[in-house]
Parts: C-alpha cells; structure tokens; sequence
C-alpha cells in the first residue's frame, strides 16, 4: 500500500506541477479577521470563577498562484494561514503534523474534465456539504467557529465538550489531513467528488514512512453528490455523502472512563466501560437549502461513530496506549453512534440580515456495568445537547459587516450534574457582538 501511495503522489504531483507550455503566472491573495466579544451565563463549580465577559479572534491570510497552459488546463497552489484565539479553536480538528497556523495547502489542476488537488484540505465529504443558512459564520451554532464556552472544571479556558460532544453536521472524519481529491465538472447542476486520506496526519513524512498506532484511522475513502439549481422561483440545494476509513492497529479489549449518576443513590460514579475494539470510521449525511427571494430555509443530518461527532482522536493519554481511543472523545466505537441535525433560516433586506436556528446531538456511550443495587445490570447512556441561536446582521460593504446574536446552550448527560466530581449537564446563555473585516 505504501509503495503505490508513493507512486500514486508522485504521478499526481508531476500532474500538478509540470505545465506544458504555460503562460505567465498570476497571484491572487487576501484575508479576514474576526473579533467577537461576548456576554455569558453558564453554571460555575467552586474554586472556578469564570468570567462573564469573553473575546474570541481570529485573522487569516490566504494567497494563491496560477497558471493557464495553452491547452486550458490550470495549474496552481493555494495556501491559507490562520492566527487565532483559544475561543477561535473549537472547530479545528485534533490532527497533528503541520504547525497550528497553517490552516491548508494544497496544489490543484483545473480541466474540463474537472478539478485534482493533492494537500492539506477538507474531504469531499465536508466541502460538498450544504447546511443551514446563517447570519454569522463566526458564531453559527453548528459547528462554531468562535465557542467561548468554558469546561467549569478548568481553571485556564477549555471548551466545554462533555464526553466529546460537539455540534456539528459536517462530515468532518479526515480533517484537513494530507489528501487527494477529485470535483467533477458541474452538469446539469450536478457535481460528483471523492477523496482519499492515507494516513490521518498533516504531516509528510507520516506518508511514506510511519508505525500503525493504535486505533488511528487510515485509508479514509469520501464520496459525495452536490446538486445547485432552480424550479420555478426558488434556488435549491442539496448534498449527501459517506466517509469509510479503517482502523490502523486495533486494541482488543480497549475500555474507557464512563461518569454516570449510580442506580442506587444517583451519585456520581466512575464506570469503566465494557471492552471492545474500537471500531472502523463510518459516517454518512445530507443536507438542503431552498432560497426564495429574501428568504433561506434549510438544515442538514450526520450519522457518525466518532463519539461526540468532534475530530478523532489522534494522541495517546496514559495510561492507554490507544492513539485514537484513550478517551470518550473523539473514539471510534463498534456499536454506538452520535447522531446530530440542525435547521436554520435567513431573511435578507438591503444591508440587514435576520435568523434563527437549531442543533440537536445525542450521543450513545459505551455500555457498563452498575452493579450499585445488588445484581450486575448492564447500562447504555447518552449524552444529549442541544442549540439554540438568534442573529441580526448589518453589511456596510462586501468587507465589513457587524452582527449582534443570542445563544442557548443546553446539555445533559449520564451524570447529571456539573459539580467537582463531574460536569455534563449544563445551561448556558451568551450575547454576542461580532465584527468580521476582509480584504
């Protein structure tokens, strides 16, 4: 398998790289930066005072390089650069092996018979994906860019993820994680792609020269159809895609540390899970979006058993030797699936934008055993959140636009309780205000 991803990226970068007959080459280049400040409400566990008051930034620089060969075909590289806050980092995966500044890098060939990249980018599965309409990008609620909620159990700012959990619908296994990825051609409003990750790192040398680490998915396989159109008087859109990828090294018997209220008291208990083998990556999910003059309505839905719906896991923790299952978060379980959807809708007048929306998560642990009440009882919890979200946006040119928003956030887990020994049930409240700058 090494051996011919080797001559697979070699013919692809010779493909990428080596125009015949070129003109000149063109550079593009140009940026954003986001600054939000926040008000918050969100339960508290003593010693930790959290702060009531937040700010998330983010700035990133993109620059891009291209030529045109006589025969048509396009050639370039494309690079982006991202500076940001820790607020700013709830959406990044969890991969290693490229400086966290570097955000992608890809080279890419543009034909008539569609478009090849090879480099540090989402998969087919997640940049084919339609989802809710927003009024902020920054601060949507699937899958936020910018997330100040804190863990209550840290005392420096940590996101609040109980168990992993993660609202997103975006079928976001790989990452930006080194890939190849093909776009076919838009046909009659239809594009197909798919995508290959060898080994889940932003590294090169991992690619042709690495160990199996356990539990760390490899060989990730994405497939997706993207359809934009009309009928009638209304724009719409639409997705689906899956994403298969295999378990390098498998740990049989792995277990993980489960917190649940115990059968007999309700107390908070540390459970340790049943064995199993983690599992191999599977994910699926669609979504829609229909315009009609001023309005947006849409949503979208994934299926996935990376537990929690976040990045997988790519580091071990002791005492575990399990790269990708040390933990809940970010394991890719045998039997358990977190399932997420999200709706949303945009109105838009002149410079004003106005909206709303929703996310659900429910996540399945990995069973136990409680044997608090006599005999051994065998238990199978959940982890619920859930989202609420109301934004108003105002646009002064293409190049700043300010936004003022309301969050909900309400979760519930197998404990119950956001106290000392264990927090995964919370609710949160915070107002935001959001500046966006691009150039």
């Amino acid at each position: 398998m090494k051996r011919a991803w080797r001559s697979l990226t070699a013919l692809s970068i010779f493909a990428l790289c080596a125009p015949a007959t070129a003109s000149e080459i063109t550079y593009d280049w140009g940026g954003q930066a986001n600054l939000s400040a926040y008000w918050i409400d969100e339960d508290e566990v003593p010693p930790n005072d959290l702060n009531n008051y937040g700010f998330a930034a983010e700035g990133k620089v993109w620059g891009r390089a291209k030529t045109i060969a006589d025969s048509g075909w396009e050639y370039g590289i494309r690079g982006q650069l991202r500076f940001q806050s820790s607020e700013h980092e709830f959406s990044n995966d969890f991969i290693r092996g490229a400086p966290d500044f570097v955000d992608e890098v890809w080279l890419y060939v543009q034909t008539l018979f569609g478009r090849v990249t090879l480099g540090l980018e989402d998969g087919a599965g997640d940049s084919a994906g339609i989802y809710s309409p927003n009024v902020s990008e920054i601060n949507r609620i699937d899958d936020p860019r910018a997330y100040p909620l804190q863990d209550p159990l840290a005392r420096s700012f940590t996101a609040f993820m109980p168990n992993g959990a993660h609202m997103r619908t975006d079928l976001n296994g790989s990452g930006d994680a080194f890939k190849l990825i093909y776009y076919s051609p838009r046909i009659i409003g239809v594009q197909l792609s798919g995508s290959y990750t060898p080994v889940l790192t932003r590294g090169l040398n991992d690619l042709f020269s690495h160990d199996d680490e356990f539990d760390r998915q490899h060989n990730i396989w994405e497939a997706a159809v993207n359809y934009q159109g009309s009928l009638s008087s209304f724009d719409v859109g639409f997705y689906g895609a899956y994403v298969a990828g295999y378990n390098e090294r498998e740990t049989v018997g792995n277990t993980v540390p489960i917190m649940a209220a115990r059968l007999s008291d309700g107390a908070t208990t540390a459970f340790t899970s049943l064995p199993f083998t983690p599992d191999d990556l599977e994910e699926y999910g669609g979504g829609a979006q229909v315009v009609y003059e001023g309005f947006k309505v849409g949503g979208s839905y994934r299926v996935t058993n990376i537990a929690g719906a976040g990045g997988l896991a790519d580091q071990a923790l002791a005492p575990s030797l399990s790269v990708g299952c040390s933990t809940v978060a970010g394991c890719v379980l045998p039997d358990n699936q977190t399932t997420v959807w999200g709706a949303g809708v945009t109105y838009e007048t002149g410079p004003w934008r106005f909206g709303a929306n929703y996310v659900n998560l429910e996540e399945e642990l990995p069973p136990f055993v409680d044997t608090s009440t006599g005999p051994a009882i065998t238990r199978l919890v959940t982890q619920d959140a859930q989202g609420w979200s109301g934004a108003v946006g105002y646009e002064f040119d293409e190049n700043l636009q300010l936004v003022i928003g309301y969050q909900h956030y309400d979760f519930d887990g197998p404990a119950g309780v956001c106290a000392t020994a264990a927090c995964d049930s919370l609710d949160a409240d915070l107002a935001y205000f959001q500046t966006s700058i691009s150039f």
